[in-house]
């Protein structure tokens, strides 16, 4: 395919330029081929549901976002009669997110993890409560977002020794990848 992009030959030209344009203007008129094609160029159709390091704790919510999908967009409250805000504004792209939805969160800094996790505390409130269920959302529940906004962990109640373990094998399985393209964890 790439090639046929690259090429200069008049007939990959044609075909360029003629014939996949036609066939990409009558796909596109489908609704289903416009879905996938914005999910695609845009990435939010990307999964991870099957890495090791997508896990879901038992007891978490039966339906709403799963372990290995991305966070959907939402705008919530962070603070009881604060103001709505977007919740990909409010994340750091750094770090990893804590979404704690309907609970406080017990104390962490036992866990170690420093500037690693930044912990967001969604209250209880009417229009939260709107706003998780048309994502399917529903009661106490925590999801761990990863930099780039996927689930890595998702429970009901906040378990500070279920976040040890997931970032313990988090931590792991970075080891494992940085040795195969010749690091080792912690030389950089």
């Amino acid at each position: 395919a790439f090639r046929l992009v690259v090429s200069e030959n008049w007939l990959a030209g044609l075909l360029r330029t003629r014939v996949m344009t036609t066939l990409v203007g009558l796909a596109m008129r489908r609704t289903q081929v416009r879905k996938a094609a914005f999910r695609t160029l845009s990435q939010i159709g990307i999964s991870y549901r099957q890495s090791a390091l997508s896990q879901r704790l038992d007891g978490a919510p039966a339906h709403g976002p799963r372990a290995g999908d991305r966070f959907p967009w939402l705008h919530l409250r962070f603070q009881s009669n604060g103001p709505r805000e977007d919740l990909f504004d409010r994340l750091d792209d750094t770090t990893f997110n804590l979404l704690a939805i309907g609970q406080r969160v017990p104390p962490l800094a036992s866990l170690g993890l420093g500037d690693m996790l930044r912990v967001h505390e969604i209250p209880d409130d009417a229009e939260n409560a709107h706003a998780l269920a048309a994502v399917s959302i529903r009661g106490p529940a925590f999801y761990v977002l990863r930099p780039d906004g996927h689930i890595g962990l998702v429970g009901a109640q906040v378990e500070p020794r279920a976040l040890a373990n997931w970032f313990a094998r988090f931590a792991a399985r970075h080891e494992v990848v940085d040795r195969s393209h010749g690091f080792a964890a912690g030389a950089r």
